[in-house]
């Protein structure tokens, strides 16, 4: 009998993180069952810049230049609550190497430490040994590569053995079954792989 699956995706995970934790007092709820419904969402102007920002890099920055881009990942992988599918999308991949783009209105050090995912990307990507993200917080159309605040934040593979995918999934589900969440994210989120 072919049991279902459903999709962990680093976005799903990272919002379920941001809506839970203790600096937002729990206010982000609603916005994490807008994730959750998987509605669609029109972009926004921030989101936009992003994209914006993203295709620049591609052109221009030449330690990304000529590398794999876009690159959809996905791997089964069963937990203690059941069979999941967990799904990327690489900005680039380069030697060894994932970079993502990001782009934000305001940065602080250590930004996306912690985030869900530089950690299933390197799940998704064994070949992988570093993950470098690119932060930009002053992008705008016309703006050479010199005049950005261009910063990173690389985190090694071996930085991250400790941390165990499969209880971080575990975690998640056992949060939606407890807040009556579970069979709204099975609705949504089966995979087709």
């Amino acid at each position: 009998m072919n049991q279902k699956k459903y999709l962990i995706t680093p976005s799903l995970l990272n919002s379920w993180k941001y809506a839970i934790s203790l600096e937002n007092d729990y206010g982000n709820l609603e916005d994490f069952k807008k994730v959750l419904s998987r509605e669609h969402q029109e972009t926004t102007e921030v989101q936009q810049i992003g994209y914006d920002y993203e295709a620049f890099m591609i052109e221009n920055y030449e330690e990304t230049k000529n590398g794999c881009y876009q690159v959809k990942l996905s791997k089964n992988i069963t937990t203690n609550t059941g069979n999941y599918v967990l799904y990327g999308r690489l900005d680039c991949l380069k030697a060894g190497v994932i970079y993502d783009y990001k782009y934000t209105s305001h940065y602080d050090v250590g930004k996306y430490f912690g985030s869900y995912q530089t950690l299933i990307y390197f799940e998704l990507c064994p070949e992988a040994t570093e993950f470098v993200y690119l932060i930009c917080n002053n992008y705008k159309k016309g703006k050479s590569l010199e005049e950005l605040n261009l910063y990173h934040e690389n985190y090694m593979r071996d930085s991250l053995e400790e941390i165990n995918v499969s209880q971080e999934i575990d975690n998640f589900i056992s949060w939606l079954k407890a807040n009556n969440l579970y069979d709204y994210y099975c609705e949504n989120w089966e995979s087709k792989f």
